[in-house]
């Protein structure tokens, strides 16, 4: 370049050891030279602490500086530590432009004591005009190529942001501020947008940083509350450039700091609209060097802030799409698996009043009930079969917060041992031989509400594990998937086996059991409420007048007392069949008891001991009182007039029920 060879010439006319076209900041340190001939590298010069800002102001009234020997610059005692420091024991400066933040100057220095002539500052006043104008005429032929740059570059930004997917938004934001700052000479791109819809908050929501750069410096930041003088003035919607931090008014004493903190040198802030006002900012900032070309890429910076801001808006349109598709697709697989369980329940729906009963036991049970009901605890209720364990897990679920969510049933004892875990937990399309779909599992389903695991005391050994998991760590995983998911749902369990005796056994585990009894209730056998009997008989009569088409005004009082003075292994369920079967056979209003529970009127009480009977235990009334149903049954089992049937149990209650009592069919 024309600019190095002149300042070559200088230095060999006047035998100086450097020549340069220089700059000092305001606060009189030296700013990175605009051009410079010489053997010592520029940045020697950079590391010192400066001439100081004696020296700046010396210079911008004299216009100009000269010694021959360091004690020449007695009154200018930081400029003369200065050049001791570097070496340039005899120099020259020459004022070109005084800019207020920073001067332009020729510099011309040598390593050892000499004296100038006399013409010297003129000489270098005149030649450093030449220069300076040479330099800016070169300086304004790169800016305009530069400006061209820019163009293109706004082009391609554009050009990229068109039909881009959501999830490369960010990063290519990220990509465009650093092409920008590639343009101009910056080394940091920064993007502000609003943090709310009411406009109040305005947030560094992306920065590019230069390589040299430890950055991010300001993501993160929200204006109004790190840098309020900043966000006053983007809020008027001007441009905002600061040439030095020095030019910083008082009030801004955070965004003053910040710079001096970070080594910025000049910064540039450019504020976009629309037609419903300020929508964000783009800043251009410099690091230890003026920001020479950073105004003049502000009518671009308008642009690109619209391209970036309607990319960001589109962004977040298409992720809620996204979102919004994801969570119709969830609902529709909940609600699939929700109204299949939906047509479970309603085939048990609840009705509070159903809870018959004044003795003091049931009630001693309703009180646990609502104590333990507005808890997330879990609940095990223990009982016989028959009880109405399902019948309180309901009255339990309608009295807790979650009366609002489902409550998900799951008979452990009805399932096969292959299939509950899939019923549990689900399975993913593939799982298993037979999975050609998705399938959501009744945790799943009960997210947000309540679970009730009935006959608990039969779920597989190699199961419990995966449910302590539920109950301790709300986690679980699909069949087939390697997903953990977490579910909110209060479980409630109940049996009607021993688990004290499966511990024992071995076929349950110890640590569940404390899981699931955090708060047991135990239901009492109707033998233990006798009392509630005739309440209960003439609300079944009540519920099954309509269905049966049957109209009972009379239960004899011989009917009450049988029906009282029966033990009842089947408890309710048992009572509630005993019920119905003589409504059928019942010809008149009076209640005939004698077709329906000959057995027990038959042998005088015979077959069907009180509980007050010493004779035998609770055990062997049970055993007997089941056998004298088998053998009237034939030993059917299954199926219509099937023991099972008559004794109200499910079939498989009914098995588990002879294995336990140990009764087994007479070979024949």
């Amino acid at each position: 370049m024309l600019v190095d060879d002149c300042l070559a010439r200088i230095a060999e006319y006047f035998q100086a050891s450097q020549v340069g076209l220089g700059q000092w900041s305001k606060a009189g340190k030296i700013l990175p030279s605009l051009r410079a001939w010489g053997p010592r590298p520029v940045n020697v010069y950079l590391e010192t602490a400066g001439p100081g800002p004696e020296a700046f102001d010396f210079l911008c009234r004299k216009g100009s500086i000269i010694w021959n020997c360091p004690e020449d610059l007695a009154e200018l005692p930081q400029l003369q530590q200065h050049i001791r420091q570097v070496g340039a024991m005899a120099g020259v400066f020459c004022l070109y432009r005084d800019h207020g933040s920073h001067t332009e100057h020729l510099v011309m220095a040598k390593d050892s004591e000499a004296v100038w002539p006399e013409d010297t500052v003129e000489f270098l006043n005149t030649v450093g005009t030449v220069l300076y104008t040479a330099l800016y005429r070169r300086l304004a032929e790169d800016e305009v190529k530069r400006l061209r740059q820019l163009e293109q570059t706004v082009a391609t930004i554009v050009s990229e942001f068109v039909h881009i997917l959501p999830e490369l938004v960010d990063a290519q934001i990220e990509k465009a501020l650093g092409q920008i700052c590639e343009c101009v000479d910056a080394d940091i791109g920064i993007f502000l947008q609003w943090q709310d819809s009411e406009g109040l908050t305005m947030k560094v929501s992306h920065e590019w940083d230069a390589d040299s750069i430890d950055g991010p410096l300001f993501r993160g930041a929200i204006l109004e509350n790190d840098y309020p003088w900043l966000a006053a003035q983007l809020r008027q919607s001007e441009p905002v450039l600061i040439d030095n931090p020095d030019d910083f008014p008082a009030e801004a004493v955070a965004e003053r700091a910040a710079c001096e903190r970070f080594g910025i040198h000049s910064i540039l802030w450019s504020p976009f609209a629309v037609a419903e006002g300020l929508q964000g900012c783009i800043g251009l900032g410099t690091i230890n060097s003026p920001g020479s070309r950073l105004k003049g890429a502000v009518p671009q910076l308008g642009l690109i802030g619209n391209v970036l801001a309607s990319a960001i808006e589109q962004q977040q349109t298409d992720l809620k799409l996204r979102q919004a598709y994801d969570d119709i697709k969830r609902l529709k697989h909940h609600l699939e698996a929700e109204n299949v369980t939906l047509r479970e329940e309603i085939k048990t729906s609840f009705n509070e009043y159903e809870l018959i009963g004044k003795s003091h036991a049931i009630q001693t049970v309703i009180h646990q009930v609502r104590q333990v009901a507005s808890t997330s605890s879990t609940v095990l209720f223990l009982s016989e079969t028959g009880t109405g364990k399902s019948l309180f897990a309901r009255l339990l679920h309608r009295l807790s917060d979650r009366k609002d969510r489902s409550l998900v049933t799951v008979n452990c004892a009805a399932l096969p041992a292959e299939l509950i875990e899939s019923e549990l937990f689900g399975h993913e399309k593939g799982a298993f031989t037979g999975a050609i779909s998705r399938k959501i599992g009744r945790f799943e389903l009960a997210d947000g509400g309540t679970i009730f695991l009935d006959e608990i005391g039969d779920l597989p050994i190699q199961l419990q594990a995966k449910l302590l998991r539920v109950l301790q760590d709300r986690e679980y995983e699909r069949l087939g998937s390697s997903t953990t998911r977490t579910v909110d749902a209060r479980v409630i369990a109940a049996t009607n086996r021993d688990l004290d005796q499966l511990i024992d056994q071995g076929k349950f585990r110890n640590d569940l059991y404390y899981r699931l009894s955090v708060f047991p209730i135990r239901l009492p056998p109707l033998r233990e409420h006798r009392t509630d009997i005739p309440l209960l008989v003439w609300f079944f009569i009540t519920e099954l007048q309509g269905p049966l088409g049957r109209t009972i005004g009379k239960v004899p009082s011989s009917a009450m007392d049988a029906l009282t003075s029966y033990d009842w292994p089947g408890n309710i369920r048992e009572l509630r069949n005993v019920v119905e079967r003589a409504m059928i056979l019942s010809q008149g209003t009076t209640l005939e008891l004698e077709s329906a529970f000959s057995g027990y009127l038959r042998s005088g009480h015979a077959s069907y001991p009180t509980h007050e009977s010493q004779s035998e235990n609770i055990e062997d009334v049970e055993r007997n009182h089941v056998v004298k149903v088998l053998e009237d049954c034939n030993w059917k089992i299954r199926g219509k007039d099937g023991a099972a049937e008559r004794l109200g149990l499910k079939r498989t209650t009914l098995q588990s029920r002879m294995k336990r009592l140990g009764i087994q069919r007479p070979s024949v």
